[in-house]
């Protein structure tokens, strides 16, 4: 059985917040939300993202952040961003009302990012369509996933799914949703490559901080609201704040395991004690849930409720224990 590890993480101070935040980019679920958290920067965010991949000019009419969990490091769920949009110029651009953003950095999501995605989009659905309303009255929608890792590990940046029609793949099965993956370091399949450099610029810059090579305005514009956002002291704060609500968490599910792993330690080690108490067996208990981290009150509580040990004999026990080891 492994040792349970009952140590605390210790709090993290200022200079080490600001540090985090230093080395984060907008693939980073944290640093995204307070990007966000402007009205002003978050449309500028929006309309870079989706002009530069579906390749036209967007106007911003509205954004609003969904915030499903923000974590401060990339083992938590991150920022999900609709973003309602008026398209401007070639009519026949892909267009759509609504617009998903997500940033992605969790690798061991991928199994799950198709239904994730289909999750997603039934939420904003049953938001955007009142009940009692005709089908035709909800709006397209176009998610937009840009990722760290590969989410198909089939090699190419840029990825489209959509619904079809199997046995009729030519029949136009359009039921408004269309979701696109973009992975910083695939093989950048494009057919333009003005268009391809364009995309991959910016998914390099989301995801390693790094600036193209060629002078790039809107990425530059991204950089502008990146460095402003991390030279904010209340950012840092957050972050702090963040952390120790985590740690919390932590804590508490910590005390859970420690809890469920006392239950069946004491099942397999007090299989011999009787209803007599057995202080041999009791004695055998107290060294192995030691040698397991296990902290003495949880120890103690155990041999209490279940064996009526009087804090007095256990006083005794956990002393012969201590000069048993």
């Amino acid at each position: 059985m492994t040792p349970v590890n009952t140590k605390e993480s210790v709090h993290i101070s200022f200079s080490e917040a600001k540090k985090k935040i230093m080395d984060m980019n907008l693939i980073n679920n944290f640093l995204m939300d307070s990007a966000m958290e402007d009205p002003e920067d978050a449309k500028t965010i929006a309309r870079i993202i989706i002009s530069t991949v579906l390749n036209a000019d967007f106007e911003i009419s509205d954004v609003h952040s969904e915030k499903l969990f923000t974590g401060i490091d990339t083992a938590l769920h991150g920022i999900r961003m609709d973003a309602h949009l008026t398209a401007k110029g070639n009519e026949k651009i892909i267009s759509a009302d609504v617009y998903d953003i997500e940033m992605e950095d969790r690798e061991a999501d991928r199994p799950y990012l198709p239904k994730r995605l289909r999750y997603y989009s039934a939420i904003s659905d049953s938001k955007l369509l009142p009940s009692s309303s005709n089908y035709d009255l909800l709006p397209d929608f176009i998610s937009i996933t840009i990722l760290s890792y590969d989410p198909f590990l089939l090699g190419d940046m840029y990825y489209e799914a959509k619904m079809q029609l199997m046995n009729h793949p030519n029949y136009n099965y359009d039921e408004g949703r269309l979701n696109i993956f973009l992975y910083a370091g695939g093989n950048p399949n494009f057919s333009d490559p003005d268009y391809g450099k364009k995309v991959a610029d910016l998914l390099k810059y989301i995801v390693s901080g790094s600036l193209p090579d060629t002078s790039n305005n809107d990425i530059e514009k991204l950089d502008a609201i990146v460095s402003k956002v991390k030279s904010r002291s209340e950012v840092t704060a957050k972050l702090m704040r963040q952390w120790d609500r985590e740690l919390s968490i932590r804590r508490e599910i910590t005390e859970e395991v420690t809890r469920e792993v006392t239950k069946e330690v004491t099942k397999e080690v007090t299989k011999e004690v009787t209803t007599e108490r057995d202080e041999k067996a009791a004695l055998n208990l107290i060294s192995f849930c030691h040698s397991q981290n296990i902290p003495d009150e949880s120890i103690r509580k155990n041999l209490e409720e279940n064996y009526h040990y009087t804090t007095i004999e256990l006083d005794s026990l956990f002393e012969k224990a201590s000069l048993k080891s």
